[in-house]
């Protein structure tokens, strides 16, 4: 580093306290805590024994297993692909792939264990490192560096590896949501210390993340994750869900510059991880999700996709939680599909106002119904002597995207509502009927 180089950041000392005092610490939930840590503590030392290949092939297993016995996860993992990639892959494919990511998340979550107290030499063998030349230039600005993370490839591995990312002088932390188990958290942020990474929690104020960055600190945001409420509303894989604004608004307060990091599984144990230069411009939380999405696409098997990342709300499935983007490109390059249930007898239901306005509504019409005039430019369904369930699955893989809601009257069958529910649908109800 030059001598022009900023001072080194404080370290972040992580707490193991809870910013919320949520969780009552009662006597059957310390035994859960403790019999928690010492089950992974007994994990923990016998994956060590084994090789790391041979880890890695008991995850794959597992994984496998995982993806048989776990039918509505498995359905989360499919229907995330199916947004992200439906237009890419054809659905068996999407099979093939929703299989995968079971294995290698087994795998990956197992070698995660073993590698926790891993030795430089073993660690070094385990990785390799793709285009540093990108974070060392960001580093070269001397402004600080914020690096954008996914839940990707084996993420204990990544955090063993980032200290030695760290030119002397440079400090280095993460933000990083507490664990419900207090003492399992107050393990992991020993291990970090011990690493010399510190810890923010994602409750932490931002001005405290801001002034490290800005004293010359590396930060590691994991970016892939639901933001909720809190979140900015941007596309990512081409549809509108909450991000989160950190890495954005702290490279904006800041001047740092943001790099993206993928790790990827190159062979049973081994990993290659890949550094990803931000979009040139102001940094907006629209440009953090499309760099985002450049790491995913490195190898979408090793992603975590058990999150539900696009969740809908059940009862109000029109709207988006979330805030307006600051700034950016914040089209949609995929709407969401509902469908306006039209029973027989009765008019086309009209759909409350959905902000932003991000949906794809298609007719579904009762056995009986007529089809009403004006909406022929609308794609249109009959349910044909079927029942509910078949008629949803049928509509729902008539196209690449999945379906989300649908729309109907207080006059809807109740079968048509129990059918959504067991489906994974939302129901949104109409605001009232057009003639």
């Amino acid at each position: 580093m030059s001598s022009s180089a900023p001072e080194s950041p404080a370290p972040v000392v992580a707490s193991t306290e809870y910013a919320r005092d949520l969780i009552r610490p009662t006597p059957s939930r310390r035994l859960k805590w403790r019999l928690e840590v010492a089950g992974f503590v007994v994990m923990e030392a016998f994956l060590g024994l084994l090789p790391l290949p041979w880890v890695a092939a008991a995850g794959r297993v597992a994984g496998g297993v995982a993806c048989l016995v776990l039918p509505k996860r498995r359905r989360v993992v499919a229907r995330n692909l199916r947004i992200a990639f439906a237009d890419e892959k054809t659905p068996a494919e999407l099979r093939a792939l929703t299989a995968e990511v079971f294995r290698r998340t087994g795998a990956n979550l197992l070698c995660s264990l073993r590698t926790g107290d891993m030795g430089e030499r073993s660690l070094a063998r385990a990785i390799t490192v793709r285009d540093e030349h990108v974070y060392r230039e960001a580093l070269a600005r001397n402004k600080g560096v914020v690096i954008v993370l996914a839940h990707m490839g084996n993420w204990e591995a990544l955090a063993q590896w980032f200290p030695k990312l760290l030119p002397p002088g440079v400090a280095g932390a993460t933000v990083y949501r507490p664990l419900n188990n207090p003492l399992m958290n107050a393990r992991v942020a020993a291990t970090r210390a011990r690493r010399g990474v510190g810890l923010f929690s994602k409750d932490d104020n931002p001005l405290g993340m801001a002034g490290f960055v800005r004293r010359g600190g590396v930060l590691g945001v994991l970016a892939d994750q639901r933001a909720g409420i809190i979140g900015e509303l941007v596309p990512f894989f081409g549809r509108l869900t909450s991000c989160t604004p950190i890495p954005a608004i702290l490279a904006r307060r800041t001047g740092a510059a943001i790099v993206g990091v993928s790790l990827r599984t190159v062979g049973a144990g081994r990993w290659e991880l890949g550094f990803h230069a931000a979009e040139p411009g102001e940094p907006t939380t629209a440009g953090v999700m499309r760099l985002l999405e450049r790491m995913v696409r490195v190898s979408p098997a090793d992603v975590f996709w058990l999150q539900d990342r696009w969740k809908i709300r059940r009862r109000e499935p029109h709207l988006l939680p979330g805030k307006p983007a600051r700034a950016g490109d914040v089209t949609p390059g995929k709407l969401r599909r509902a469908l306006l249930w039209v029973s027989a007898g009765g008019g086309v239901p009209k759909a409350p106002e959905a902000r932003p306005a991000d949906v794809d509504y298609e007719l579904a019409l009762a056995e009986n119904a007529p089809a009403p005039d004006g909406f022929a430019s609308v794609e249109t369904h009959r349910q044909a002597g079927e029942s509910y369930a078949a008629f949803l699955r049928r509509v729902d893989e008539a196209r690449g995207q999945p379906l989300e809601f649908v729309v109907g009257t207080r006059a809807a069958p109740a079968g048509l509502r129990m059918a959504c529910k067991e489906f994974g649908l939302g129901w949104a109800d109409a605001v009232e009927e057009a003639p």
